[in-house]
């Protein structure tokens, strides 16, 4: 790698984590998924299988419809008492943070991963496109750098793996905080509270528990199926990897050979 390498890849990265922080602040999620796909061109065909169940199974419910079911959660949390404050100071007990602002943190925390291949991918052409500079190519030559897909192999390869790593520890982590700060994925009917300033032992009641369940149970299905393509997919790179490496051995060794006998007939033929 030359000196211009690591501020050149600093940059990228700099660049894309801004766009991604620009994202969070506006969640705009049509503008997520336009880069994710140019992002997602380089991956496998199990990678767009996976962004197309991002999108249509977890975005898509938690814009049209989940959204909705968790509109009056904090407006129709009611408890049998008139004390001021108690609804507030028990609906914070049982609801510390929102299932829609949780489930849009993963999604921007598993969807984050595959920016660091298109960094790397921005970083190969960045260099490429230099060094075909430096030799005075033509310039139809650097508009193909842009639509070109990279073999998965060397360092593109660590790359995407470990960006599958990723996604998978972010989609465990908040499936196992969801589970854990809700105490499982059914939504309770009742729930009591003694905190201060409630006066003794009250019943709160929770609005739609039937449905906030389901919806609940599907995300989390949705998110296991995510996994699952993940495992898949981070598999068929390691066992791809391995078959090109036995491949490239067995290459050598019966280049090795060729040389060995090209020099052994070399040898019969001018030995007197």
């Amino acid at each position: 790698m030359n000196v211009g390498a690591g501020p050149s890849l600093l940059l990228l990265s700099v660049s894309f984590l801004f766009t991604l922080f620009l994202f969070v602040l506006s969640m705009s999620w049509p503008g997520l998924y336009a880069q994710l796909v140019g992002a997602n061109r380089h991956s496998t065909s199990l990678g767009k299988v996976w962004l197309s169940v991002l999108f249509l199974f977890r975005v898509m419910v938690l814009v049209v419809a989940a959204e909705s079911v968790w509109g009056d959660e904090q407006s129709d949390f009611t408890c049998n008492t008139q004390q001021p404050g108690c609804e507030n100071v028990c609906y914070d007990r049982f609801f510390p943070v929102s299932h829609i602002r949780l489930w849009c943190l993963q999604l921007v925390f598993v969807s984050t991963p595959t920016f660091l291949v298109a960094v790397y991918v921005a970083y190969r052409n960045h260099r490429d496109k230099k060094r075909l500079l430096r030799v005075c190519v033509l310039l139809g030559f650097l508009e193909t750098l842009k639509k070109r897909r990279l073999p998965i192999a060397g360092a593109l390869w660590w790359t995407y793996a470990s960006s599958l790593v990723f996604k998978l520890l972010f989609e465990g982590g908040f499936m196992y905080t969801l589970y854990v700060v809700y105490d499982g994925f059914q939504m309770p009917r009742l729930v009591k509270c003694d905190q201060w300033p409630c006066p003794n032992l009250v019943d709160c009641f929770i609005s739609r528990p039937t449905e906030k369940t389901i919806f609940t149970i599907f995300m989390a299905a949705a998110s296991s199926v995510c996994i699952v393509l993940n495992i898949v997919e981070l598999a068929y790179l390691v066992a791809k990897a391995i078959t090109r490496g036995q491949k490239e051995k067995k290459s050598c060794r019966k280049s090795r050979r060729e040389r060995m006998q090209n020099k052994t007939n070399l040898t019969l033929f001018v030995s007197p």
